[in-house]
């Protein structure tokens, strides 16, 4: 499996060995879901089903039921068991101590953020392939210690995947190999996101606003900059040395619904990241009023400048472009961030992670370094807020 710290893809990922049946059980990539929460009623689970590289063999989750505002038809556990046709598992111990467990390929960590870390080590202990949701865990110190278990089961060949979708889209390695192939050094970098406010603005939302377990904060830059700093991070190779950063938070919740803030890297460079729950309209899935999130992408260079930006919901409203000192131009239609469709096989993070379960040689566009990166920058930034000061990472 190519890691994260290779040479820039440039249509490498297929492997070498003859095509696998993917329809046969026997190269099918046996998966448990750890968490049934939203994320894995409405994409996790469907995708796994429909896709024929995959076998769901359990569900995991002590909850009887959850609440989620992104799908406010969530079905009880068992009942969910009873649709998949697997067992279901009422904590993570007791699914390793099964039958199941012992030929069970990879685990799919879906759970809230403040158990990713718990859940991560426990199943890279235990030698699984792992895709955990973002962030990939809930401050810097959990962070450092996942990664080091993450290249512990590198060494054994498993891959450690964070499910930061928009790293694995086509014009996202396109843009890492532009940038590194055209860019000259990197000295700075703009980012935004903005999405609908309401989803911070319902304190029933209470993973999503109210910081839980380890977590300085909750809001914004937990649930949607992460996808921002990943794609950045990815793409360019900086990493972060000391954030400085200001929020502006919810007077219903207390979630920040506005964060600007300035990463200075270690190369010297800085970003200039922006967070702003800002559209009007709702946050739930099928709603009427809801709209793609907007994003920006402007990286600099000693030798030009790469831009991306568009709306995600809309393939057609951005382009790819590289911009050079020496007159160059490339220009790449379509915008293909996260990939959040319901339908199909998956997003190509879990194609990945699939295939890597698969044995399969597959680009791990968002490994626990990048994941790393991504939670030391935000638990910087909201403890930046919270007293003022540059925060050293």
């Amino acid at each position: 499996m190519r890691s994260d710290s290779g040479p820039p893809p440039g249509g490498e990922g297929a492997s070498a060995e003859a095509p696998k049946d993917v329809n046969s059980t026997e190269t099918q990539a046996r998966i448990a879901i750890v968490g049934a929460g939203s994320w894995a009623q409405g994409w996790h689970l469907p995708h796994l089903r429909r896709n024929p590289a995959a076998q769901l063999v359990a569900i995991v989750d002590p909850a009887e039921r959850t609440w989620s505002k992104y799908n406010l038809d969530m079905m009880p556990t068992p009942e969910l068991a009873t649709l998949y046709g697997v067992p279901l598992f009422k904590g993570f111990a007791e699914f390793l101590q099964s039958d199941i467990a012992k030929t069970t390929d990879g685990v799919i960590i879906s759970s809230t953020h403040s158990t990713h870390f718990e859940l991560g080590l426990q199943a890279a202990a235990s030698g699984f392939h792992i895709l955990v949701e973002k962030p990939m865990t809930a401050n810097a110190a959990e962070a450092a210690e996942l990664a080091a278990a993450a290249e512990r089961l590198k060494s054994l060949g498993k891959a450690f995947m964070v499910n930061h979708s928009a790293n694995f889209t086509r014009h996202a390695l396109r843009a890492r190999e532009l940038v590194q192939s055209h860019l000259g050094e990197i000295e700075h970098v703009t980012c935004y996101m903005i999405r609908e406010r309401e989803f911070f603005e319902d304190p029933e939302n209470r993973l999503w606003v109210a910081a839980e377990g380890s977590m300085t904060g909750n809001g914004f830059a937990w649930g949607q900059s992460c996808h921002t700093l990943a794609w950045v991070y990815r793409v360019t190779g900086l990493e972060p040395d000391s954030v400085f950063c200001k929020m502006t938070y919810s007077k219903s919740t207390g979630a920040d619904i506005f964060t600007s803030a300035l990463i200075q890297c270690t190369n010297g460079a800085t970003i200039c990241c922006q967070g702003l729950a800002g559209l009007p309209g709702g946050n739930a899935v099928g709603s009427a009023s809801k709209k793609g999130k907007l994003i920006e992408n402007k990286i600099f260079g000693s030798e030009g400048c790469l831009l991306y930006s568009g709306n995600d919901a809309d393939p057609a409203s951005g382009k790819l472009e590289l911009l050079l000192d020496n007159g160059s131009v490339l220009v790449e239609d379509g915008f293909f961030f996260e990939n959040t469709s319901k339908e199909g096989h998956g997003p190509e993070s879990l194609q990945s992670f699939l295939a890597a379960c698969r044995g399969e040689d597959v680009i791990n566009a968002a490994d626990a370094t990048i994941g790393r990166l991504v939670v030391e920058t935000i638990d910087a930034m909201y403890k930046s807020a919270k007293d003022g000061s540059v925060v050293k990472i």
